[in-house]
């Protein structure tokens, strides 16, 4: 059976680490501090305060799991860890126990200090790619599509509860390891601002507007249920069946810049209280003192202020109606800027600006990339074009003329190396280059400079023409 009691550093530390076989472990290492994927980090090697194999329980585990997928985040672990360490000398003869616990904390916080997972690189061609996306995405649809910018202007927390650790998951990329926002919590936040909009019209107005809501998102029969969403609209269905598709597809929004990741904190727990601790009917945070209390605050991922994402709507083919792309517009731009995104809004979280500008920016960035790459494949393809002539023209000449063509393209010092073995070399070569002493004039120039300072040259020049027997040369 596989060893899952590798320790962290064999001579010292074997208690807490993450539970995988020996041979993983060596690869990625027993704290998966070599993997870069902050999306692999999260999903499958999060450090759990209770993974432990002999009484070890790391209370800031969660913590430093989170901060190690953040920005900077190694920074603030590595404090961490030399706080642990300093303490733990102060403590070494007064409370052994407590200096050997705090020793092997500042172990494994440093361990997990030295994982790496900030990449300019990685940002920077995950942000190409989404403007790369948009600007195809716009060429490919036109009409049929729809392209909003929004800018976090509160820290977004999406996903939550999807994590190895309860209440602190995040929606990562899992190729490049960066957030992102899926599309199913796009149109879910499209469709709470349409529902909303559609319970406030008035009766003039409403019938219209369920048929849009209807044709944009799509409905089944459980909505119309007793305790479905829509069951209060079943007068306005008429005859129409209750299952319907949805015309408009919601695409998963990329940031279109540096989107940081940092690790935020829940309001505070009050153990005290919520234990059962009611006994003076004191309410929570309210207690003696908060020392009392000991609140214990909870981590979780967001996505930073100042992070803009793109959020694609299109047409699918169901109903081809403009007016659906637009209606969906709109809701899109209530939702993200007026009901806010992901989790916490009513705190602040998940709430955008729109930037139209920055999208106009954008396009007009991509059509300039766009046309810089056609006139950069139009000039390789005309190089190419022109290569494929030469070839072509260089191979319907005779011998002798291609042996000219090769003799024109020679510089002086290897001409006149022709020249000093004239007699070895092939006949073509020679007709050719006794050619080119007669017709051409830099060539005609150099032969009667070699007839009054290179006598033997010359002379040898003069024997391969007549053994040839071709014209005087001049």
């Amino acid at each position: 059976m596989a060893d899952l009691r590798l320790p962290i550093r064999e001579e010292r530390l074997s208690m807490a680490r993450i539970p995988i076989v020996g041979d993983v472990a060596e690869l990625i290492g027993p704290c998966a501090e070599k993997v870069e994927n902050r999306s692999l980090l999260l999903d499958k090697f999060a450090f759990h305060k209770d993974w432990d194999f002999d009484g070890f329980r790391a209370n800031d585990a969660h913590r430093w799991s989170l901060m190690r997928i953040s920005d900077h985040g190694s920074s603030e672990i590595l404090r961490d860890s030399q706080d642990r360490r300093e303490e733990a000398s102060r403590l070494e003869n007064k409370n052994p126990e407590k200096s050997k616990r705090l020793s092997d904390e500042s172990e494994i916080a440093e361990r997990l200090a030295s994982t790496r997972v900030e990449g300019k690189d990685v940002m920077q061609m995950r942000v190409q790619h989404t403007r790369r996306f948009i600007g195809l995405f716009r060429s490919a649809f036109g009409d049929r599509a729809v392209i909003t910018v929004g800018q976090l202007e509160g820290r977004l927390a999406i996903n939550l509860a999807d994590s190895l650790i309860q209440n602190a998951g995040i929606c990562l990329d899992r190729l490049f390891g960066l957030p992102f926002i899926p599309g199913s919590a796009v149109k879910g936040v499209c469709r709470a601002a349409a529902l909303e909009e559609l319970k406030q019209a008035n009766s003039a107005s409403r019938k219209q507007l369920f048929d849009s809501f209807r044709r944009v998102f799509g409905t089944a029969e459980t909505d119309f249920n007793e305790h479905g969403e829509l069951c209060q609209f079943c007068d306005l269905l008429a005859a129409q069946a209750k299952n319907q598709k949805g015309a408009i597809s919601f695409l998963p929004a990329y940031p279109i810049n540096e989107a940081k990741i940092i690790v935020d904190l829940t309001n505070v727990h009050y153990p005290l209280y919520y234990g059962g601790d009611r006994r003076r009917n004191i309410p929570a945070g309210q207690t003696d003192s908060l020392a009392e209390e000991k609140p214990q605050p909870n981590p979780f991922p967001a996505v930073e202020v100042g992070a803009q994402f793109g959020f694609c709507l299109v047409l699918n083919g169901i109903d081809p109606e403009a007016a659906l792309l637009k209606r969906a517009a709109s809701w899109l731009e209530t939702a993200i800027a007026v009901r806010g995104l992901g989790a916490k809004t009513a705190a602040g979280y998940g709430w955008f600006s729109l930037q139209s500008a920055v999208l106009q920016q954008l396009l007009e960035e991509e059509r300039r990339e766009t046309e810089a790459i056609a006139a950069k494949v139009k000039a390789e393809a005309d190089t190419e074009a022109k290569a494929a002539a030469e070839q072509q023209r260089l191979a319907a000449l005779s011998p002798e003329g291609r042996a000219v063509e090769a003799l024109l393209q020679l510089p002086d010092e290897a001409f006149a190396a022709i020249a000093r073995n004239l007699a070895a070399k092939p006949e073509p070569e020679q007709i050719a280059f006794l050619r080119l002493l007669r017709e051409h004039k830099n060539k005609r120039d150099r032969w009667k400079t070699w007839k009054k300072k290179k006598p033997d040259l010359a002379a040898a020049i003069e024997a391969v023409r007549k053994k040839l027997n071709v014209p005087a040369l001049p």
